[in-house]
């Protein structure tokens, strides 16, 4: 997959602490040759369509460190024992906006997909879209899935818009698509009205799919540790 750096978002955020040296810091999204003009021109949003997503400021975005940073886990118990994760740096309420997740977009054809990666997220199925962090990203792909660390989920994947510059769209912007990590909603009977506390682990669900098709890789690659995570993970 070639690169194609073309991203709109103009706030430059220093590469974090426990940033691993072989994965490329982002500020935006990268593209893909494979991805069309067209493609790139649909992932705009007219006001209607965003109704029910929430809008990322150009401050939500810049002050994206100030929420998240990520650690090396050492706690001996943890899946992701001496790997890193992705831990709160302030006290963040229900519905929290917590950071974008930033990677390599590209098309869903095998010739343009890595089979590899651990870190590709749909991003418009209705455009066949989809982002990987597995070689670049930022703070998000540190983000675990919830299974052996805690009772469950306390952030899910969302789509939103973030505003970008647009010399066609009336004001010189437009809305354009993008999938955030967001603290959970307190819930019906608010069971989860606190959200997540300072200095608490950011974990999302990865969903049973994803570590069903994990325990499938598992197997092709003979990776003993790989399908006990998996196994463990499918039997929460």
């Amino acid at each position: 997959m070639s690169d194609n750096v073309t991203g709109n978002i103009k706030t430059q955020l220093p590469v974090p602490s426990n940033w691993p040296e072989d994965i490329a810091y982002l500020n935006d999204l990268t593209y893909s040759a494979a991805v069309t003009s067209e493609q790139r021109t649909a992932l705009g949003r007219t006001t209607t369509d965003l109704e029910g997503h929430a809008r990322i400021t150009a401050e939500q975005i810049a002050t994206t460190q100030s929420r998240a940073r990520i650690r090396i886990i050492s706690d001996p118990k943890h899946p992701a024992h001496k790997q890193r994760g992705l831990f709160t740096a302030s006290d963040l309420p229900p519905d929290s906006f917590i950071l974008l997740y930033q990677g390599h977009v590209h098309t869903n054809s095998l010739s343009d997909t890595n089979s590899k990666s651990d870190y590709d997220l749909s991003l418009d199925r209705l455009l066949d879209l989809s982002v990987d962090a597995c070689s670049s990203g930022n703070e998000s792909r540190f983000c675990n899935d919830y299974r052996g660390i805690t009772e469950r989920p306390n952030a899910e994947f969302r789509d939103c818009f973030i505003q970008v510059p647009s010399e066609k769209r009336a004001g010189g912007s437009k809305w354009e698509r993008r999938v955030g990590i967001f603290v959970l909603s307190a819930g019906n009977a608010g069971l989860r009205k606190k959200g997540i506390r300072e200095g608490e682990e950011v974990c999302v669900s990865y969903g049973k799919q994803y570590w069903e098709s994990r325990k499938v890789v598992a197997g092709f690659r003979k990776d003993a540790e790989m399908l006990r995570v998996a196994t463990a993970a499918l039997e929460l």
